[in-house]
């Protein structure tokens, strides 16, 4: 067996295999309910709302669910229809919105820390169109002590998966796998019960396998940047070519 390579079939074909073994399908705000050959599903948001859709058709199609966590503080807009669309379609489609939080960006002390959380997921709330009760963090390898691991009133599945000896955390984090533990556990030869498989959506709408820089650089940087350009070509140039004002300029050609 082979890990799996960047490509939504393979990601699709794993959620067979893992079907054909007989684990069912939670998303990762389920985790607290842990229970033997289970798979808990996670997708952290990093770079664009709308390109997540393409994996969560194929969980769809495969009739299982996950958690979508939203960074607010990304380089994505959640506020923006193209993003609120997506949330509402990954709804439609029975997945679960969680809160991404980048504690690089909160107050230091616990309190003020807290009150920024509860705020995070109130907004999350009202844009997606429903309860948001699980949480994650962004980038914990910059090393931020993390307060809400255990906070009263959210699910953190990171909790559990340093608190729960049977459940295996497998990451996809910078497109790149980090040990050969997931093939382990798909051949038996793990000591674990349950897998929390973390996956970044974005990094799998290659049509074939591709080394990672070239990935970023030909395939996902163009599509992070379309709907800015988008927004400028069709939005911003139909505005300016229609706007009634009736001065052009002040010594402006039409060149």
């Amino acid at each position: 067996m082979l890990l799996p390579s960047f490509v939504l079939y393979s990601y699709s074909n794993l959620l067979l295999d893992l079907a054909r073994l007989n684990y069912s399908f939670c998303s990762a705000a389920d985790v607290a309910t842990c229970q033997p050959k289970t798979v808990f599903l996670r997708h952290d948001v990093d770079f664009s709302l709308e390109l997540v859709l393409p994996m969560a058709e194929v969980e769809h199609r495969c009739g299982v669910t996950a958690c979508y966590y939203v960074l607010l503080s990304g380089p994505y807009n959640p506020c923006s229809s193209a993003s609120v669309n997506a949330m509402k379609q990954l709804r439609a489609m029975g997945h679960e919105i969680g809160l991404h939080y980048d504690l690089s960006l909160y107050p230091e002390e616990p309190e003020l820390a807290r009150r920024r959380l509860d705020a995070e997921v109130a907004f999350l709330q009202e844009l997606s169109g429903g309860e948001v009760n699980s949480i994650v963090m962004h980038e914990p390898s910059r090393g931020h002590e993390d307060f809400f691991l255990n906070v009263p009133g959210y699910i953190n599945p990171t909790h559990f998966q340093k608190t729960n000896p049977d459940l295996l955390y497998v990451s996809d984090s910078c497109r790149a796998w980090r040990d050969l533990s997931l093939l382990e556990f798909l051949d038996g030869r793990s000591a674990k019960s349950c897998l929390m498989l973390n996956t970044h959506p974005e990094s799998w709408l290659a049509e074939r396998p591709q080394h990672r820089l070239t990935y970023l650089e030909k395939t996902l940087l163009p599509r992070v940047l379309e709907p800015t350009q988008r927004y400028f070509l069709e939005s911003v140039r139909n505005a300016w070519k229609t706007h009634i004002g009736p001065v052009q300029g002040y010594g402006e050609s039409d060149e």
